[in-house]
């Protein structure tokens, strides 16, 4: 979904990654960024995806063996992952909507909001379960 308005995100038109006057989002990975740090949306969000790609393609986080059980910090990975991607959606729902429009693409915000309300009713199922 970002990839249809990334070039209206620029550092000078989102100088800070926010979901509006309210919610500012800070980086932080752990490794290059140790403490939440404000960065332009475009930064934040290049290295969001850089994170994703990282963790998934770490075995030892996503196994690719059919024998390999997943280890403990697989699910507050998967579910720290989706957090970080649903600030790209809110950054883009609340900073971008009229690009999104002009450019046709409505219904790629209506279809993700019906999957994050998917999830979430998936995450609460199986968490009473």
């Amino acid at each position: 979904m970002y990839g249809t308005i990334s070039e209206y995100c620029t550092e000078k038109s989102c100088p800070t990654m926010s979901g509006g006057p309210k919610y500012e989002y800070y980086w932080s990975d752990g490794d290059r960024y140790k403490k939440p740090t404000g960065l332009p949306a475009t930064t934040y969000i290049s290295l969001l995806m850089d994170w994703i790609e990282s963790n998934i393609n770490n075995s030892d986080i996503f196994p690719t063996e059919i024998d390999t059980p997943f280890p403990k910090i697989f699910l507050p990975t998967c579910k720290k992952i989706l957090t970080r991607l649903y600030r790209v959606f809110v950054h883009v729902y609340i900073h971008h909507f009229d690009k999104v429009v002009a450019i046709g693409a409505v219904s790629l915000i209506q279809f993700t909001r019906l999957a994050n309300t998917n999830s979430q009713y998936c995450s609460s199922v199986c968490q009473s379960s």
